[in-house]
């Protein structure tokens, strides 16, 4: 679940942008999620790509990047399987 790799509160929650959070980026696709607290202010941001660039001497296909409400990236992880579960 995407909630196991992020640094969050057991309050806050995630919220998809624009509906589908669904942003094609060149030939990867990005989903993106607003983090609010409890009383639904906002916390930060997360996005997750997937088909990221082959041009790595590492495997992965998902990079999930969680950042404050400042821009400062709290996680930054590379995954080899999908973060959503069965997604």
């Amino acid at each position: 679940m995407l909630r196991d790799y992020l640094n969050l509160e057991a309050s806050d929650r995630l919220e998809k942008q624009g509906g589908t959070g669904l942003i094609s980026v060149d030939q990867a696709n990005m989903t993106c999620w607003r983090i609010l607290t409890a009383d639904g202010q906002p916390k930060g941001t997360v996005m997750l790509f997937d088909k990221i660039s082959t041009r790595r001497s590492w495997p992965a296909e998902y990079r999930l990047t969680q950042r404050d409400t400042h821009g400062k990236v709290v996680v930054d992880k590379l995954l080899d399987v999908s973060p959503l579960g069965a997604a």
